[in-house]
């Protein structure tokens, strides 16, 4: 089965130097002095990259300033990958290059290097030092990454022989209750974020100080910059729409060094494509200013688990049923108020999420539900019906409540920094919209045939299903104007759902192992996607970047307009992702670290 060029496993032919990114090995690569020049152009915030774990490493060889037994410590906290400079959650994605002994990707005989890591970053702090560094390298025709946090499921904040743009600095929150709509006779209460913020930070200022809120990510330590950029969802997207929908004005430079205000009565085109499209494509967005809401009042939380209550075929059918049944249900539950998230679990992992000893026939489905401004008593309500559509009170299926609860809205959301430990894994996964015609109006043995072919799995573990209650009435009613370049597929969709099956090699080769499980999944799962909801697609920052549909999974009939925009914007092509907006003009090698045009 043919891959995605994105990822070849075959180190690349010997190219003209033209056609391939400047490299260290090139004569064109600028000299010590030329780098020393541009730090002093930028106020001397130019870093070197020096990988934290380094120091784990004999003699630490990159010069680390870090403790290496903190490195290892912390190698799985989201927050302190996005502290450190050259560094991104998932590894593989910059060949492993310097992972410290015991984690996922660390192997004996593979040293410490920067290899597949940015050669250097800009700690900036202005946005002219943004505009001249990037500037410079477009001129070099050295690629630009482009680092928030890094917390980057797809790789697209890394990238070898690169210039990175850290925005970190970029985190200024100001709120203004009458800000001017452009191009409008309208005020609007807004918080103006600089890109480096985090949402934690950015729900802190907003609740605490403004009796506010926004829509953003649900995790406090994901960045500003790409999820809004890539349309985002999060706690109250079911209520107002995408992070994206609720943009009124960006700042962006662009590789050319321009720096933009854009909006809806200038640069309209980048401020349509950054606003779903955009994260490190067309530019670096140093500001964004968000729309705010008025808190919800309360926050009222409960849920169900269920599972087969033997391994008989019946109870495993019943299963099965009652999975199908919760999926029908979701746009009903979220037409009512209802958010929330859905995870169904087979296998050993079935057994885990149930809290149970024994390996379970069929699935087990945790039902964790959100709603806002009611009661307990309401949610009490709708747990007991949801129960009784369905088990219809068979003993064939174990019923567990989570008792309803209710709290402040700040209580609920409020940031804990350190609870996000999904870094440093090694993993694929696939995701797809589905709406109500893929939910609620198949025959019920349809829905059964594709939850259970969705939920496959390569390894003996089991699979892992995520249904996230994001779409809905949110997203549906977003007027034209704010909706941006984001997948038009969210304006039908009420669940976003991941499906983790495959594996991924941690030991192995970066580029033989990521292409081996984007294989699996192509020849698996996505079929069942493109069979299910042939005219949905996929939201990018949570997807499969090597599928072999990127383009209209990702970004649906815009994608022509959105590759004018980007040529237009980056002409030289110094900004390339994992399935970006013409990245297939190109090719990279992640063993070589070589991106060379097609």
């Amino acid at each position: 089965m043919m891959l995605p060029k994105l990822l070849s496993l075959i180190a690349l032919p010997a190219l003209a130097a033209a056609n391939c990114k400047t490299t260290p090995g090139d004569a064109a690569w600028p000299s010590i002095e030329e780098w020393s020049a541009l730090n002093q152009s930028i106020g001397g915030s130019l870093i070197r990259t020096a990988p934290a774990a380094s120091s784990c490493y004999a003699g630490n060889p990159l010069g680390s300033s870090y403790n290496c037994s903190s490195v290892k410590d912390h190698w799985s906290y989201a927050a302190y990958h996005a502290a450190w400079p050259e560094s991104n959650d998932y590894s593989i994605y910059n060949n492993n290059s310097c992972v410290p002994p015991g984690v996922a990707g660390y192997t004996k005989d593979k040293g410490c290097s920067i290899g597949g890591m940015p050669q250097y970053i800009v700690n900036a702090t202005t946005e002219e030092q943004v505009a001249t560094a990037m500037s410079w390298a477009s001129q070099r025709d050295i690629r630009i990454v482009v680092k928030s946090t890094g917390h980057d499921l797809n790789g697209r904040s890394t990238g070898a022989y690169s210039l990175s743009i850290w925005t970190h600095n970029f985190n200024h929150i100001h709120h203004n209750s009458t800000w001017h709509v452009p191009g409008t006779n309208k005020t609007a209460d807004v918080l103006i974020c600089g890109g480096g913020n985090n949402w934690g930070t950015v729900y802190t200022s907003a609740v605490t100080q403004h009796n506010r809120t926004v829509v953003g990510g649900e995790d406090a330590t994901v960045g500003l910059g790409g999820l809004i950029q890539n349309g985002g969802h999060g706690l109250l997207s079911s209520h107002y729409g995408l992070a994206s929908d609720n943009v009124y004005q960006v700042t962006v430079i662009t590789p050319e060094g321009h720096i933009l205000t854009a909006n809806d009565a200038q640069n309209q085109d980048i401020f349509w494509a950054v606003r779903g499209a955009g994260g490190g494509q067309f530019g670096v967005v140093t500001e964004f200013i968000l729309k705010t809401h008025p808190i919800p009042e309360n926050v009222v939380t409960g849920g169900l688990t269920i599972y087969a209550s033997n391994n008989s075929n019946v109870s495993e059918l019943a299963s099965w049923t009652a999975f199908a049944e919760t999926a029908s249900q979701i746009p009903y539950l979220m037409d009512s108020g209802i958010t929330g998230t859905i995870m169904a679990a087979t296998g050993k992992s079935a057994s885990t999420y149930a809290g149970v000893d024994e390996v379970l026939a069929g699935p087990a489905v945790i039902i964790s539900l959100i709603a806002y401004n009611t009661t307990v008593q309401a949610m009490n309500t709708t747990l007991y019906n949801l129960s009784t559509q369905l088990t219809d009170n068979t003993t064939r299926i174990t019923t567990k409540f989570t008792p309803p609860t209710s709290q402040p809205y700040w209580s609920y959301i409020k940031p804990n920094f350190l609870a996000s430990q999904s870094a440093g894994a090694s993993s694929l996964f696939t995701s797809r919209l589905l709406g109500k015609s893929e939910l609620s109006s198949l025959p019920q043995a349809d829905l059964i045939y594709y939850l259970q072919q969705i939920s496959a799995s390569q390894s003996g573990s089991g699979s892992l299903l995520i249904f996230g209650l994001q779409g809905g009435p949110g997203t549906a009613n977003v007027p034209e104007q704010r909706r941006g370049s984001v997948l038009p597929s969210w304006r039908s969709a009420y669940a976003h759902v991941m499906a983790y099956g495959g594996s991924v090699n941690e030991t192995g080769d970066p580029a033989a192992s990521l292409a081996e499980a984007a294989e699996w999944y192509e020849s698996v799962l996505e079929p069942v996607w493109r069979n299910w909801a042939p005219n949905m697609g996929a939201y990018m920052n949570e997807g499969n970047p090597f599928s072999s549909t990127w383009k209209r999974d990702f970004y649906g009939d815009g994608y022509e307009r959105l590759v004018e925009v980007k040529r237009r914007y980056d002409p030289r092509g110094s900004l390339w992702v994992y399935s970006g907006v013409g990245s297939d003009e190109w090719e990279f090698d992640l063993r070589s670290g070589l991106l060379c045009r097609v």
